[in-house]
């Protein structure tokens, strides 16, 4: 590597290196946001039983900040897996990049939207199309990096496992059941609420098809043994 490509690749390292860390700091306001809306109960009276009762007034609260924390950390890890493999930047990657941590700082305020009005199905549509976004907006980064003629990840890395473009799909599918099945009257809204247990079991379903994908790349990657 000469002077020239030296300096090349340290701008492309540095330029990169804002990126991610541009990304994290959205990422931790985003989650940070989450906890903010959970405000102190205001006590009437200081005793224990005021004390539990307003801590029970919060659930719907407590339970949309895990909900949201865990799949925004989610989004965090498939962005951090997925970015390793990227070796520069582009404007159209910072353009895709800034509109998937629109959808992530979007989070906070759906979260406790729907959270307030746990009985209400139109807060949790919103809610679900946020994270629908996500996963979209996550699909089209994935797709960007996968595709060759942006030379953005090395060609031996372009089917890479953790590129998948159908994992970032799994979390929206869940979500899209969710609100469609919020259209239906006879379901209660807060029944809502549960359907995102459905994401463990698709996870785990998916695990199958990682590993698949995973022993069929290092097959194709693994070194030849040469013959005498």
């Amino acid at each position: 590597m000469d002077g020239n490509e030296k300096a090349q690749h340290n701008r492309d390292a540095f330029q990169l290196e804002r990126v991610i860390l541009f990304t994290d700091a959205v990422f931790a306001i985003a989650i940070t946001l989450l906890a903010i809306e959970i405000k102190v109960p205001e006590l009437h009276e200081r005793t224990e039983h005021a004390a539990l009762s307003g801590l029970l007034h919060l659930t719907a609260k407590f339970i949309g900040f895990f909900l949201s924390f865990f799949i925004i950390a989610v989004y965090w890890l498939a962005h951090h897996r997925i970015f390793r493999f990227v070796r520069h930047t582009t404007p159209k990657l910072l353009w895709l990049n800034m509109l998937f941590l629109l959808s992530i700082v979007l989070m906070p305020f759906t979260t406790a939207f729907q959270s307030e009005y746990g009985m209400l199905s139109t807060p949790w549509v919103l809610y679900a199309l946020n994270i629908m976004l996500s996963g979209v907006l996550q699909t089209l980064l994935q797709r960007y990096l996968r595709n060759p003629a942006s030379h953005l990840v090395a060609p031996h890395e372009q089917q890479h496992p953790d590129l998948d473009p159908v994992r970032p799909l799994l979390s929206p599918a869940v979500f899209l059941f969710s609100a469609l099945v919020a259209l239906l009257p006879a379901v209660h809204p807060s029944l809502l609420r549960l359907l995102p247990l459905l994401l463990f079991p698709v996870f785990m379903l998916y695990q199958r098809r990682y590993r698949r994908l995973m022993q069929a790349y290092e097959a194709a990657h693994s070194p030849r043994p040469h013959h005498a």
